[in-house]
């Protein structure tokens, strides 16, 4: 059924509210081994998503539940879908919340998507990595997309945009007469971005060539650790998270507007604002997934929070008016340069096995697979094994971060960020 088709049905089931979410994606997909394809196919996918929201008698509760359907149900079982949903939706009791209303400034543009020019612009740039005798790409896939979203809700939103996503996954390999290993890169985009595909491939293979001949982690104990990768993204996550409505409400949070998130901080103060457009960006939107128009905004000012983002329901508890579902972020440059950051004692991680942030607790923990340990006397060598740990909640406080900028997907961070008294478990 089309969606005005399921507009229809919405309205005569009596519902309290509805949400209907019409995604089609159209795209292309490459497999390559080493540079030669493998396949190749296209795409074509619609997928409708309703949500209904129930009011209860007393009319002090709103419950919702969630179904998933192709374009080419029978009206019969989209009617008897709305009916389960209505049914599911009554055994939920959320304190009651209002749906949001139509954002009065959003102005989505039918904008054409050439996905043959994407997708060719990412071949020809992984047709002139450079490669040698030792370093190599194993293999890579690529998948691009077109996509069209309609969001029509019950309060009166109808909007429809289109945007690209495309995704570069890559296997860079090693080998010496010993050993070979292998770095799995993933690269999440709106369009190709070549300089900053060709250069982290670049760097990728000389890491490498340095993993081959990497010793063991030794056991610093306290240590400062410098993160000058994509793993840095989960450290500055725990900041935007922690504006989040959803995690105010239910306590995983304890920022507070106008109050600093940490006292007698000596290194560099956060700065953190969300984009509409981030150039490069998967999450380039006009509207977030309920609807609300997005916006450039300031959350926190100098590890102040102003403002907080998220979704309906919690900032209806919590008072927030005006909120959305921001998809792309950046961080203010700290006051430091590449070469301040990298002096003295210092663990430089560039790969792990696997590096969590918990957004809740603070608690940091990573597996290391490459990184490279400064020495007083500027000394460099490539280390592996062991781990890091510690709580960025208390890291935070002598964090530094360098001057220039990185972007990764959908954030934009300080390239080089550096944190003082992290525990480092050597591999020996």
């Amino acid at each position: 059924m089309k969606t005005d088709e399921i507009v229809k049905l919405l309205k005569e089931s009596g519902a309290f509210g509805w949400r209907i979410t019409d995604t089609v994606t159209k795209g292309w997909e490459f497999y390559f081994i080493r540079h030669s394809l493998d396949q190749n196919r296209s795409k074509d996918i619609e997928n409708i998503q309703i949500t209904v929201f129930v009011l209860s008698e007393d009319g002090k509760s709103v419950g919702s539940a969630t179904a998933e359907m192709g374009p080419d149900e029978t009206e019969e079982y989209v009617r008897l879908t709305i009916q389960d949903l209505i049914f599911q939706a009554g055994l939920v009791s959320d304190a009651y919340y209002e749906l949001k209303a139509p954002s009065g400034d959003v102005t989505c543009e039918d904008t054409d998507i050439d996905i043959n020019k994407i997708s060719a612009d990412f071949i020809d740039t992984m047709k002139h990595i450079h490669e040698d005798d030792v370093t190599f790409m194993n293999s890579y896939e690529i998948f691009v997309s077109s996509v069209k979203r309609r969001i029509v809700t019950s309060t009166g939103i109808d909007v429809t945009e289109k945007y690209p996503v495309s995704l570069l996954e890559t296997v860079v390999n090693a080998k010496d007469q010993e050993h070979e290993i292998e770095f799995y890169k993933l690269y999440d985009s709106g369009t190709c971005i070549r300089e900053d595909i060709s250069a982290d491939l670049g760097r990728t293979c000389a890491y490498g060539r340095d993993r081959l001949t990497a010793t063991g982690t030794p056991s610093l104990g306290k240590c400062d650790v410098v993160f000058s990768s994509e793993d840095a993204v989960r450290l500055y996550e725990f900041f935007k998270d922690g504006l989040d409505v959803g995690y105010i409400f239910m306590k995983y949070s304890s920022f507070e507007k106008g109050k600093p998130i940490a006292e007698d901080v000596k290194g560099d103060k956060i700065t953190l604002k969300v984009l509409k457009e981030l150039p490069g960006s998967s999450q380039n939107r006009m509207t977030d997934n309920e609807g609300s128009a997005i916006r450039d905004e300031l959350l926190m000012n100098d590890n102040i929070p102003v403002a907080f983002h998220g979704g309906t329901k919690f900032s209806y508890y919590l008072g927030e008016k005006d909120t959305f579902i921001p998809g792309n972020y950046e961080v203010s440059g700290g006051t430091h340069t590449r070469e301040d950051l990298l002096k003295g004692t210092v663990l430089e991680c560039i790969f792990f096995s696997d590096f969590q942030v918990d957004t809740m607790s603070g608690d940091i923990f990573g597996e290391i697979r490459l990184a490279y340990l400064h020495g007083e006397d500027g000394s460099v060598k490539p280390v592996t094994g062991g781990s890091i740990s510690g709580n960025i909640r208390d890291l935070l406080k002598d964090m530094k971060m360098s001057a220039d900028r990185t972007r990764y997907d959908n954030a934009l961070i300080p390239s080089l960020t550096r944190l003082a008294g992290v525990t480092v478990t050597g591999a020996e």
